[in-house]
């Protein structure tokens, strides 16, 4: 008898095996099913294939081992739930989307089955004494079979290994009979589940693909795991998703750095023509504008199986296809963004979101772009908030725990423009900042000293940038000491859409 409830071929079991070796929080949804049911690895195994696979067979109830009942009456509540389908259509063939699902529903799973005492210890450990007698069983088996096999070569006196095989034999049937019977009550203690339990894991599969859908676009929006060299892992993506859901700042700064994002990308796609491009290598990937001749194949379903395995190469970023670069059009980016006091609540989110989004900007652009927070007294707050692309090559790669540390940090405080101004003039006059051009974006007025005014207007003459201040105004707010040393002052309110996209384009 099988302990893996769903049908699954070498394929699915060697991937599974895989994520549940480098996935630290599949290895912690299976040791708390451990502690629960005796064949917690056969539990997400299943879980995990009617998320990932085209086709999900469940084996009749018969067919499963008694200690796997049980698994088999949960994965048979999430298969025939309602919204299984959806859930699927953001799962299927998809090992890294599968893998980040499958801890949150196991964890929703075991929720659903302890609740309100749904099944009882007593039940837990006949499914326990199930599998010890299972593997019991099983070395029987094993030891008669090995006997049967050597036969006269066995080291025993003929009579003996009779006598030995007999009693196995007795023994063996003997397990099959207590087996049959230990099957009869866990099956009818799985069929006595509640129909709340169904209930409950059929609310968080039609939860899920919205949940999923809604974390994944908070991530998006906030450039999270963009550019790295592969797919964000399963540890890394759950880590994101818990501190966007423990902090409202974040939540309400993705949502608004996604809607900046769409007018800075359409104001740079009617602004920017794409630049020539140079072929250098062949790579792998997914991006379908770049695959080679051969690869397009595998679009056509005509051929089933060839269609199949696109799919997959597809999601797992396999595909051959051109790798092309073109030099970096302008120079990298200096953002500093006032962290003082009357910037607490919109004013800040507002302010990070257009960091947030010519970070992006930068990044598409293969730009450089530092963070600056500043306030009153103190020190500065500075962070890179983009790294080096695969192998030095492409886009850059966003830094996730950089952009966290900025979006959330808030200094507090009054405000001074000296400390940021002359760190971003330095910036800006060598090394990997030589020659970007600085965004200012504060909401108050402060002191900027005559030779300071001077050294900005030297340095923009000697390495040619541009200062853009962004005025997060307030009633009776003056721009005059911005005016003194930027190129260009904007007041938010002033800013239209059309406004806005011209000062993404502009950068």
């Amino acid at each position: 008898m099988e302990v893996r409830a769903v049908k699954s071929d070498g394929y699915d079991r060697d991937l599974f095996a895989q994520i549940l070796a480098r996935e630290p929080a599949v290895a912690e949804a299976k040791e708390r099913a451990a502690r629960l049911l005796p064949q917690p690895e056969a539990l997400l195994h299943d879980l995990f294939a009617v998320l990932f696979k085209l086709n999900v067979e469940v084996r009749d109830a018969t067919e499963v081992a008694p200690s796997a009942l049980i698994n088999r009456r949960l994965v048979q509540a999430v298969q025939e739930g309602p919204g299984i389908e959806v859930l699927r259509a953001r799962t299927a063939l998809d090992e890294h989307r599968s893998a980040a699902a499958l801890v949150a529903l196991t964890h929703r799973v075991l929720d659903a089955l302890t609740r309100e005492s749904r099944v009882v210890a007593s039940e837990l450990m006949a499914a326990a004494e199930a599998a010890q007698a299972e593997e019991g069983l099983d070395d029987k088996k094993k030891t008669l079979q090995a006997l049967e096999d050597l036969g006269e070569a066995a080291p025993f006196d003929p009579e003996d290994r009779e006598k030995l095989q007999g009693a196995l034999r007795r023994e063996v049937e003997e397990g099959e009979r207590a087996l049959e019977q230990k099957q009869r009550k866990l099956r009818q203690i799985a069929d006595d589940l509640p129909l709340a339990m169904d209930n409950d894991i059929s609310g968080t599969v039609e939860r899920m693909p919205d949940q999923m859908d809604g974390v994944n676009q908070q991530l998006t929006n906030l450039g999270l795991g963009a550019g790295g060299e592969g797919r964000v892992s399963v540890d890394k993506r759950l880590e994101l998703g818990e501190r966007l859901a423990r902090s409202k700042k974040l939540q309400l700064l993705a949502r608004l750095t996604g809607a900046f994002r769409e007018v800075a990308f359409e104001a740079r796609r009617k602004r920017v023509a794409r630049a020539p491009q140079e072929l250098h290598e062949i790579k792998a990937g997914a991006e379908l504008n770049r695959l080679l001749p051969s690869e397009l194949l595998g679009l056509s379903k005509r051929r089933r199986a060839l269609h199949l395995d696109f799919l997959r190469r597809l999601t797992e970023g396999e595909l051959l296809q051109y790798d092309l670069h073109a030099p970096a059009a302008r120079g990298p980016m200096v953002v500093c963004v006032d962290g003082s006091g009357s910037m607490q609540g919109s004013k800040e989110i507002w302010a990070k979101a257009v960091a947030l989004t010519l970070m992006e900007v930068a990044r598409r652009e293969r730009r450089r772009c530092l963070a600056v927070v500043f306030s009153g007294t103190e020190a500065l707050f500075e962070v890179e908030l983009l790294g080096q692309g695969r192998r030095g090559k492409g886009r850059m790669r966003v830094l996730d725990e950089s952009v966290l540390r900025f979006a959330e940090h808030f200094p507090g405080g009054g405000t001074n423009f000296e400390a940021p101004l002359r760190r971003a003039l330095a910036a800006v006059a060598e090394g990997a900042y030589r020659r970007g051009d600085i965004v200012f974006i504060t909401d108050g007025e402060a002191s900027v000293s005559d030779p300071l005014v001077a050294d900005i207007k030297a340095a923009k003459k000697k390495h040619r940038f541009a200062i853009r201040s962004i005025e997060v105004d307030v009633a009776h707010s003056q721009s005059a000491t911005l005016e003194r040393f930027s190129d260009e002052v904007r007041k938010i309110s002033d800013l239209t859409a059309d406004s806005l996209a011209d000062l993404f384009a502009a950068v």
